[in-house]
């Protein structure tokens, strides 16, 4: 019997889109791939995420690895915020699923700067029972531990819970654990197969 959903917060419940973000700034092409390169593109981008930088190293890292372009890449991250953007879908699906009695969570690679910066993009926690945002348990996806992290902290069985998660080895990792791990590819999938799931 499924009574819990773990949901990836970005490409799953709001979008995910830094080459529209960067695009905002009209830098010529050599401008914007150089700051994409040494920004989003950047192993750095993967340490925002894991919580263990403090802001100015993330952006001094940044800095460092194009230097000549430091006004730019400081503009960028200034505001970076602004590549999330919530669908329009996330609350009522969320509303719906906590009707029929599931209790619902959220499980993000998620870096601080842009948690701070996305919190109306992000209401629908307020609607949840529970989330772990990466950056605050220093632990990312696909660490086995940040799913043992989460099944422990809400008291949630594998077998008990479904998790939709837009990538791969995010899902292998989960279903590893035995957690009922889907790849997200739309909203109207994974309806689908929450409803046969359901009917089981």
């Amino acid at each position: 019997m499924i009574k819990s959903i773990i949901f990836d917060i970005g490409m799953v419940l709001a979008e995910y889109n830094w080459p529209k973000y960067l695009q905002t700034f009209s830098y010529d092409e050599k401008t914007y791939q150089a700051v994409a390169n040494a920004v989003f593109l950047s192993p750095t981008w993967i340490e925002c995420d894991r919580g263990v930088l403090s802001d100015r190293e993330l952006l001094s890292a940044f800095i460092s690895n194009a230097p000549e372009y430091e006004k730019e890449i400081r503009e960028v991250y200034a505001t970076v915020g602004g590549c999330i953007k919530q669908y329009d879908y996330a609350i009522p699906w969320i509303q719906d699923l906590k009707s029929k009695g599931l209790q619902i969570y959220a499980l993000s690679n998620y870096g601080e700067r842009m948690f701070a910066q996305t919190g109306k993009e992000l209401n629908f926690l307020e609607l949840m029972d529970g989330a772990l945002i990466s950056y605050q348990d220093h632990l990312i996806k696909p660490d086995p531990r940040i799913y043992q992290t989460i099944l422990d902290r809400y008291h949630l069985i594998p077998e008990e819970t479904v998790f939709f998660d837009d990538n791969a080895d995010n899902v292998r990792a989960a279903a590893n654990l035995g957690i009922i791990a889907f790849p997200f590819s739309s909203y109207s999938q994974a309806v689908e197969q929450l409803q046969s799931l359901m009917q089981i």
